[in-house]
């Protein structure tokens, strides 16, 4: 695929590597003279140093073939202003940084479609979610989003107080939109379960369901002890009131402060966060630590915008014996130090933007595929062609080999745990789990009959599921 990024910074270069890696024809468009060099010495990549919200520019990128235009700029105008181009010139996918979230709220004048954005990344929010599930859950060894975020993958090691073991899977009160895909059990052997089938202490289980069923019976899942419910967030931009506003809307009980420096600031987040406490004050003093008792705290996100002060708050919040610490992390530079210092949970938003979108450069009908850490199995992530197999047909009559499990179909934005009953259909939006036996076989039943469509088709069911 023919692909124009629009922006060298952080998320621009990393999109940039990831791409020249596997082999996609790749067209970088800089206007900062010291950022396009660092392409042109380190990537095979092709980079025009110019404006990339010009038509003439875009032509020289060569927009006319391009199925997939990506623009990440630091100025959301910027962006918004090269999708609305490219879709003038028939680009089937555009994707979209957008930071202020004026531009794409219910409230907006202009769609995003009608900005010509088909996709619209905000990585503060993405840094957000990658926080809020941290918290949700503490020990959880692997988690996996598809769907936009809608579809969670959670991998957990059970605990023997955890709520749900010695008791059937048929009875457990997960809901109706979660689902135990796979379990490991205490001697390694890793299965898809049956209803009958019983979680034993210390089994590894993944569970996949609507996002925020799985965050609702997060206590679950865990040791009364492991749970987090005191939250202090040190620094008061995008991504910690993106963080604080996703606890307060939690099920799970969560009390929550927030310290931040600047006045004005504050009084802007004590309009818009209700249940948060706000309170003014400089986080890398000791003093305000103490003061605001952060040694009770049970996680200390710092998310104060500046690496330094991160750092800094992060070993304080260290000193006073904090079980969880959550920095941010802006410059990739720093991140050796922060290791180096102890600090394993780093929050990189340009990272975290570029791998969002990179789950959206796929072949065909496949938007996301992810390997198990430990069991190889496949969790892959499709949009149902019309002409598969199993279109039109109830669930129980397709003759799914033993192993291989549709975990979830999102329907017009409806998400369901789907039974032997369930009829898919067309445009249905998939999760399914497969063993390494089984794997293999996934196109026999999901692909198109008569082979890859052409890109068009692919962006319309894309978007028709979301």
């Amino acid at each position: 695929m023919h692909i124009i990024i629009v922006g060298g910074g952080g998320v621009g270069y990393e999109l940039a590597r990831n791409l020249s890696e596997k082999q996609q024809d790749v067209v970088v468009i800089e206007q900062n003279e010291a950022k396009a060099r660092r392409f042109r010495d380190s990537l095979d990549v092709m980079v025009i140093e110019d404006n990339g919200a010009t038509a003439a520019v875009l032509e020289e990128a060569g927009v006319k073939d391009a199925g997939m235009l990506i623009a990440v700029t630091q100025l959301d105008e910027i962006n918004m202003i090269a999708c609305m181009l490219a879709k003038k010139y028939d680009v089937p996918i555009t994707i979209g940084r957008i930071r202020n979230a004026s531009y794409v709220s219910e409230k907006a004048v202009l769609t995003p479609a009608q900005l010509g954005i088909d996709i619209v990344i905000n990585p503060e929010r993405v840094a957000a979610m990658e926080i809020s599930k941290m918290l949700h859950f503490p020990d959880a060894t692997e988690e996996e989003y598809f769907n936009q975020g809608k579809v969670m993958l959670l991998g957990v090691v059970v605990d023997k107080e955890a709520g749900i073991t010695d008791v059937p899977l048929y009875k457990l009160p997960l809901g109706q939109n979660c689902i135990v895909v796979g379990i490991s059990d205490l001697d390694g052997n890793f299965f898809v379960p049956g209803g009958q089938d019983v979680i034993k202490p210390g089994n590894k289980i993944y569970l996949l369901g609507d996002t925020r069923t799985l965050k609702d019976i997060s206590a679950l899942l865990h040791h009364e002890k492991t749970q987090i419910r005191q939250v202090t967030i040190l620094g008061g931009g995008m991504i910690a009131y993106q963080v604080a506003k996703m606890l307060e809307e939690s099920k799970q009980a969560f009390n929550v402060k927030l310290i931040e420096k600047d006045e004005h600031r504050c009084e802007g987040l004590c309009k818009t966060l209700k249940k948060t406490l706000i309170l003014q004050g400089d986080a890398t003093e000791i003093s305000m630590l103490k003061e605001e008792d952060t040694d009770q705290a049970d996680a200390v996100i710092a998310a104060t915008g500046d690496d330094r002060s991160n750092i800094v708050v992060a070993l304080l919040a260290r000193q006073f014996g904090v079980r969880k610490i959550i920095c941010e992390v802006i410059k990739p530079q720093y991140v050796p130090v922060y290791k180096a210092l102890g600090h394993d949970n780093l929050i990189n938003p340009r990272l975290l933007a570029a791998a969002q979108i990179m789950r959206f450069i796929r072949r065909e009908d496949v938007v996301a595929l992810s390997i198990l850490q430990d069991e190889k199995a496949e969790v892959v992530e499709v949009i149902l062609p019309e002409s598969a197999k199993v279109v039109n047909q109830k669930i129980a009559d397709v003759g799914l080999p033993r192993g291989m499990l549709i975990g979830s179909v999102v329907r017009n934005g409806d998400i369901m745990v789907p039974n032997g009953d369930t009829v898919l259909r067309a445009n249905d939006h998939l999760v399914i789990f497969a063993v390494p036996k089984v794997s293999a076989k996934l196109d026999r039943y999901f692909a198109s009959v008569e082979g890859n469509g052409n890109r068009e088709q692919l962006r319309n069911r894309l978007f028709l599921a979301e």
